[in-house]
C-alpha cells in the first residue's frame, strides 16, 4: 500500500482514538562527500525499507546529490517516485563557518564575500547560494524543509523559498514544537531533530513514549547511517509500528508543521 493511500486511512483512524502519541517525523540527510551511485543505491534501499513501514521520510539533498540525481533520467523518476510514495524531498547545506566549527566538510557553495574565506578554502567554492539552489530546486516536488547548518555568519546562506528549518543532534533535541525565526530577512518556521545513532539502546524509544501528543519528535540519519547500521534505523521503524500501529502520527516535516500550525 502506497504512503498517500495509508496517510488517508490512518486519519480515519486516528479519528477514532488513537494513542496519544507525538507526530514524528524521519528526517534523511543526503552528505554531499557521498554522492554517489552506492550511496543512491542505499538511499533507495532506505526508502523501501520506510515504504515497508508506513514511514513517510523528508529526504534533503545536497547540490552535490542533485548533480547525481539530474544527470541520469532514471534517478530522476526514481525521485519522483518517492514524492509520489508519500516522501518529501527537501534540501540540506553545509555552510562555511557551520562546517569550520563542528569540523565537517563544506560542500563549497556560500553567499561569504571569498575574501573573508581562509585562502585555502577558496580553491573549494562551487558558487553561490543562487547557483546552489538552481541544482537544488531542479530536483522533483518544491522545497519546503532544509537543514542548512546555519550560524549567525552563515545566515546570508538561507533560502527564502524555504519555508521550514530543522538542525539538532542531542537525544533532548528530537522533542520541540514549531518556533517562528527570521534569518536573512526571511521568515521560516523551525524545529529540532536528534541523531538516530548517538542516543544509547533505548533512549530514543524511551523519550518517545514520554513525550507528550502536542509536540513533534523528530529522528535524523544520514544515507551512510543506513548503509552502515541498517539495524538501527529498522529497530528505530518497527518502535514507531509499535507505539504508532496505524500510523496517523507520522508525518514528513513540511507535513508535520502544516498540521501542528493549523490546529
Amino acid at each position: 500500500m502506497k504512503l498517500m493511500v495509508a496517510a488517508i486511512i490512518c486519519v480515519t483512524v486516528a479519528g477514532a482514538g488513537a494513542g496519544a502519541v507525538p507526530v514524528s517525523c524521519f528526517v534523511v540527510h543526503a552528505e554531499p562527500t557521498q554522492a554517489d551511485e552506492a550511496a543512491f543505491a542505499s538511499l533507495v534501499r532506505l526508502v523501501a525499507l520506510a515504504d515497508e513501514n508506513h514511514v513517510p521520510l523528508t529526504i534533503l539533498f545536497t547540490a552535490q546529490w542533485a548533480e547525481l540525481v539530474l544527470a541520469d533520467p532514471t534517478k530522476v523518476a526514481t525521485v519522483q517516485e518517492f514524492l509520489t510514495r508519500g516522501h518529501e524531498i527537501g534540501a540540506h547545506h553545509h555552510a562555511y563557518w557551520a562546517t569550520l566549527d563542528h569540523a565537517a566538510q563544506w560542500d563549497g557553495y556560500t553567499n561569504t564575500p571569498l575574501d573573508q574565506l581562509a585562502a585555502p578554502d577558496r580553491l573549494q567554492f562551487r558558487g553561490t547560494m543562487a547557483a546552489y539552489w538552481e541544482l537544488v530546486s531542479s530536483l522533483p516536488g518544491t522545497r519546503e524543509t532544509a537543514c542548512m547548518g546555519l550560524g549567525e555568519r552563515d545566515a546570508v546562506d538561507w533560502i527564502c523559498d524555504l519555508r521550514y528549518s530543522t538542525f539538532g543532534h542531542t537525544l533532548s533535541d528530537a522533542v520541540s514544537e514549531p518556533t517562528a525565526i527570521k534569518v536573512n530577512g526571511c521568515d521560516a518556521l523551525q524545529i529540532r531533530h536528534a541523531l538516530l545513532v548517538e542516543p544509547a539502546p533505548g533512549e530514543l524509544a524511551g523519550l518517545y513514549t514520554q513525550t507528550n501528543d502536542d509536540m513533534l519528535f523528530v529522528v535524523v540519519a544520514h544515507v551512510s547511517d543506513y548503509a552502515d547500521r541498517p539495524l538501527a534505523v529498522a529497530r528505530w521503524f518497527q518502535t514507531l509500528g509499535l507505539q504508532d500501529p496505524f500510523g496517523a502520527r507520522r508525518m514528513t516535516v513540511a507535513g508535520a508543521v502544516q498540521t501542528w500550525t493549523s490546529r
